[in-house]
């Protein structure tokens, strides 16, 4: 074999290593991208409900669900997650988050204040399926999955 032949030979080993390497690489970002997308649609997923029991000044909305999410925010403003046109609820009423492995709630100054299964609530409490959350003239009872 002559020195040209198995100069060319070392060219097409080293050019086929390179796309070889370059595909692992290619695949394990793809396989990442699949990982990261999987994790961030399972966040967006409803993990449980927010029923409305009663509402005296929205009817309409009696036996309503709404989806909890991760972070669900209450009030009157449009940009909340859960829009209640309550005249006793304020633009941010309330705020109901993950943290962890449990759900707290949390009144975010309202004037009128956030009832917990019938008592007012101060600062900010751990939730549990079942209970009753009252704004304004609002009911509404959590349903965990």
């Amino acid at each position: 074999m002559s020195l040209d032949v198995v100069l060319l030979i070392f060219r097409l080993l080293s050019a086929l290593l390179l796309l070889l390497f370059l595909g692992v690489i290619g695949w394990l970002i793809f396989r990442d991208m699949q990982v990261t997308a999987a994790q961030l649609a399972s966040r967006q997923r409803p993990h449980g409900t927010l029923r409305v029991i009663a509402s005296e000044s929205l009817p309409e909305l009696n036996g309503h669900q709404f989806p909890l999410l991760l972070v669900t925010s209450i009030g009157r403003a449009p940009h909340n997650s859960i829009v209640l046109d309550d005249s006793y609820a304020s633009s941010e009423h309330a705020l109901i988050s993950l943290r962890g492995r449990q759900w707290w709630l949390e009144d975010l100054g309202s004037r009128n204040g956030t009832l917990l299964n019938g008592m007012k609530l101060e600062g900010a409490a751990v939730l549990s399926s079942g209970d009753l959350i009252a704004i304004g003239d609002t009911q509404l009872k959590l349903e965990l999955a």
